[in-house]
């Protein structure tokens, strides 16, 4: 990976640390840029990550008590494969995955 995040805009949140720290180690991943923290009501200690596919690659939104999501730039074809792979990996085995597609002009 080329950077370790887009710019300095936002902080990561103590659910989305993880995720990063395991993107950050992946070599199809060329940018992670974390994004605005919502706060969330009473979501019972549940933790989330949704990935939307896009033409960027994709876009994760990871969700516990605050949510935030992060944009992770890779290629089209390797979206999919650095989705499976979170799913996949010991440290994150206690959050709960979806995806959606949001692919705009196709």
């Amino acid at each position: 990976m080329k950077k370790s995040f887009g710019g300095t805009h936002t902080t990561l949140t103590e659910t989305t640390k993880p995720v990063v720290g395991v993107l950050t180690n992946l070599p199809a991943v060329k940018n992670i840029s974390p994004g605005v923290i919502r706060q969330n009501r009473n979501r019972g200690g549940l933790r989330f990550v949704t990935a939307v596919f896009t033409n960027a690659g994709l876009e994760l939104i990871v969700s516990g008590e605050s949510t935030q999501k992060v944009a992770v730039h890779t290629s089209p074809a390797d979206a999919p494969l650095v989705y499976e792979y979170l799913k996949s990996h010991k440290r994150l085995s206690h959050f709960i995955f979806r995806t959606r597609e949001r692919k705009p002009g196709l």
